[in-house]
C-alpha cells in the first residue's frame, strides 16, 4: 500500500463501492460520499422541487420548496416549516425585546446574563443587579 493510496469508499444511499466520491450539498442533510447515480438523482429531485426533508422543529416531512432556512442568530441546523419558523421568530423577538426575568420592555441598554445564571435571553439592569447580588 503506497503513501497516497485511496481507501475504498461506500455510497451512503445505495451502499455501492465507489471510486469517485461526490460530496452532498449541505441542504440535502446527507452525511458521507455519494456515488454518481445517487448524486445526480438527488440533485434532480432537489432542483425540480420533489425532494422531501424533515422539518428541524416538528419533524414532519415537507417538500424542500416549502421549508424555510433559520436565521443565523438561532444557532440551529436544518430547515423549518412555516409554522415552526413563525414560532421561532416570535420567541426570538420576545427574548430580544423583553426582560427574561421580570418581562418589562427593554430600553436601549440590555444586559446579557452570565452563563452560570441559566437565564435564556437578555435582562434589564434591575434584574442583572439582583442576580449579581444573589450569586455572591
Amino acid at each position: 500500500m503506497g503513501l497516497f493510496a485511496k481507501k475504498p469508499a461506500v455510497c451512503t444511499v445505495c451502499n455501492k463501492e465507489i471510486t469517485h466520491k461526490h460530496k452532498p450539498k449541505r441542504e440535502w442533510a446527507l452525511e458521507g460520499p455519494l456515488c454518481t447515480d445517487c448524486y445526480m438523482k438527488t440533485m434532480e429531485q432537489y432542483y425540480s422541487g420533489t425532494y422531501k426533508q424533515k422539518c428541524a422543529g416538528c419533524g414532519k416531512v415537507f417538500k424542500i420548496t416549502d421549508l424555510w432556512e433559520p436565521r443565523w442568530q438561532w444557532e440551529m441546523e436544518g430547515l423549518l416549516c412555516k409554522a415552526c419558523f413563525d414560532g421561532k421568530e416570535v420567541d426570538f423577538k420576545q427574548k430580544k425585546e423583553f426582560c427574561s426575568i421580570c418581562g418589562i420592555k427593554l430600553s436601549f441598554f440590555r444586559y446579557n446574563p452570565k452563563n452560570d445564571w441559566k437565564v435564556d435571553g437578555q435582562i434589564c439592569r434591575k434584574c442583572w443587579d439582583e442576580k449579581k447580588e444573589s450569586s455572591r
